[in-house]
């Protein structure tokens, strides 16, 4: 039954990108736009659509029926793109009788990247288990579900949630977990495909297919794209076809060409804080391309269209489009200067770099050796092929936009964060060029140094596929059915026993009001809950919530009755809470103790852990 569930759910994502790429194909008639390449042609489509698609789900959480409205704007798709299914599925045909037509060598690549696919998508089916989708990824759009669109400033990660968010909220609403997770999946499988077509830019098919298959076994990538429940992969997406569209200018209209590329510049900057450094980095490039004020009117209009939507909803909620990083000069009285420290020093913002650390990040190895994990390793191949792009860079509209798309972005990211993941946008660019180096040297008949490079791509490709092996087993042993959802869950999953036991105590008739929770792996609970971390939570300020008093005023502000400690409050809160605790102002009422994990997820030991759960007593 797993089994069968799993695949029917990558059948309707196999469906949405189909009705996707007919409302994309639709729209890039109507623009009279048209590539020369079917397949850049089809992932432009799916591109423009899911892009499009995503804008009519934010409205449409706007509404009092929230499935409803997501339902209505897939209906929308699905009759305007009707008429250009036949074309479509005619641009597939075609495309896999010409992968058919193929060398065998060629073909054996591409079944491998078809197989690595399957094995991801299939693991993608899982029950999330990834530490930021079960704290906000996939905790916000479930609570925006459950309880409406209005700000969450408890859960105010919450803001950080962009356009690809709306993919989740989608996915949750229409058929739950297992679709939303293979909405993510989508999103890395069209990264694939938008690396492999840039590639071809400059080598074969054979090397696109590497490329494709180099991007899908990078750790960080199989992290996202299988586990992880993070929709950053979008990005990746988006910046690789940016790239192949801004470097057609000249072939297509002009101003359509224009909105087109600023529709994908505005969905990476859309999606992530970060995106902007890769959205302004694409604006350079297609300046470097045009002259006309009017083109870049043309562009900037397609970056707000696609774009503006969460920096709307934050302007609109809290003041501040960045929230909270502007806060503190637009308004100053309402800074929680704990969570902002605490957000700041998470994303390595608040780090010095060295101009050494900077120049590092553009060749992907500037890699943190305390937190080293497959979130945050891209591997040596970018480092150690990049020198070869000094052979093959040339003055062409897509080696222009490549690098400074590459550069800029790498850049930026690295000023503002010391976090390598956000590199991940970027890196089906790095890859296609730099495999356009490697190949190149078959052609100077550097035999030494092609065959040394060979077996270096070799050696990664095959610690990435026994990675990809080793870390989905679990993931794909529930997704088949051989281990149950229930001993998944308790076996990989953070605080899910926690979680289990607060519904199954306050579950249920006479336990009306909010829990106050400081556990951060929130998705699982079933209850009405508030977060109370400050490190995460706006409405918990430290230097505001200082006396019994002040938190009993809270209590009562916000409909809270129960509240949990497990295993302790967090220090900056302790002192309080206790003395409500030593008052009698907090009763516990259930107690019982968990396994858990004892750090990081990864390294697999576990301890016991108290849960106390305490009645507000006014």
């Amino acid at each position: 039954m797993a089994l069968g569930a799993s695949v029917a759910s990558l059948l309707a994502v196999g469906m949405f990108a189909l009705v996707s790429a007919a409302f994309g194909h639709r729209l890039l008639r109507l623009a009279l736009l048209q590539f020369h390449s079917e397949a850049e042609h089809l992932l432009c489509a799916i591109g423009l659509g899911v892009i499009c698609l995503n804008v009519l789900f934010f409205l449409a959480q706007i509404s009092t029926h929230i499935p409803f409205g997501i339902f209505t704007a897939l209906a929308l798709a699905l009759f305007v793109g009707m008429t250009e299914m036949r074309p479509v599925l005619k641009k597939i045909g075609r495309i896999l009788g010409r992968t058919l037509s193929e060398s065998m060598s060629y073909k054996a690549l591409a079944t491998t990247v078809i197989s690595v696919l399957f094995v991801e998508g299939l693991a993608a089916m899982a029950p999330i288990s990834g530490s930021d989708a079960l704290h906000y990824h996939f905790t916000a759009p479930e609570l925006t579900l459950r309880f409406g669109f209005h700000p969450n400033f408890f859960l105010s990660t919450s803001f950080l949630c962009g356009q690809s968010h709306l993919l989740i909220l989608a996915g949750l609403a229409l058929g739950g977990v297992r679709l939303a997770s293979g909405l993510i999946f989508l999103g890395g499988a069209l990264a694939a495909a938008a690396c492999g077509c840039l590639a071809r830019r400059w080598t074969n098919n054979r090397w696109a297919c590497v490329a494709a298959l180099l991007f899908l076994l990078t750790p960080v990538v199989f992290w996202q794209i299988s586990m992880a429940g993070a929709p950053d992969v979008w990005m990746a997406f988006f910046a690789a076809l940016g790239i192949l569209i801004i470097s057609s200018y000249g072939e297509l209209p002009t101003r359509s060409h224009a909105v087109l590329a600023g529709v994908f510049a505005g969905a990476i900057a859309g999606a992530k804080y970060t995106g902007c450094f890769v959205a302004v980095s694409m604006a350079v490039a297609y300046l470097w391309e045009t002259s006309s004020r009017r083109n870049v009117v043309a562009f900037t209009a397609g970056v707000l269209g696609s774009g503006v939507w969460p920096y709307a909803r934050n302007l609109a909620w809290t003041g501040d489009p960045l929230f909270p990083i502007l806060l503190k000069w637009i308004s100053p009285d309402k800074i929680n200067s704990y969570t902002l420290a605490a957000y700041l020093a998470d994303t390595g913002a608040a780090k010095p770099k060295s101009l050494w650390q900077l120049i590092r990040f553009p060749l992907f190895a500037g890699i943190d050796p305390i937190h080293t994990g497959f979130w945050d390793y891209f591997g040596p191949v970018i480092f150690v092929t990049a020198p070869l792009l000094f052979l093959v860079i040339r003055n062409t509209p897509t080696w222009r936009a490549a690098m400074t798309v590459w550069i800029l972005s790498a850049l930026g990211i690295g000023v503002s964060s010391g976090s390598t993941r956000y590199l991940l946008p970027i890196l089906p660019i790095s890859i296609a060029t730099t495999l356009a180096g490697v190949a190149y040297l078959r052609i100077l008949q550097w035999r030494v140094v092609y065959y040394m490079l060979m077996v270096t791509l070799g050696s990664f490709l095959t610690f990435g596929a026994a990675s990809l092996l080793v870390y989905d087993r679990p993931a794909l042993s529930v997704a088949t059915g051989a281990l149950s959802k229930e001993e998944y869950l308790r076996m990989r999953v953070p605080e899910y026993e926690e979680a289990e036991f607060i519904n199954r105590t306050l579950s249920g008739a006479g336990t009306s009001g909010k829990t106050l929770v400081f556990m951060r792996h929130v998705f699982y609970l079933r209850v009405p809950f508030l977060y109370g971390d400050p490190a995460a939570s706006w409405g918990i300020d430290p230097s505001i919530l200082q006396t019994p008093e002040e938190w009993l005023a809270l209590f009562h502000a916000q409909s809270i009755r129960w509240v949990v400690r497990s295993p302790n409050y967090p220090v900056a809160v302790a002192a309080p809470l206790f003395q409500l605790e030593a008052s009698g102002k907090l009763l516990p009422i259930a107690r019982t103790e968990v396994a858990d994990f004892q750090g990081m997820k990864i390294t697999g030991q576990r301890q016991i852990v108290p849960v106390t759960i305490l009645r507000v007593n006014p």
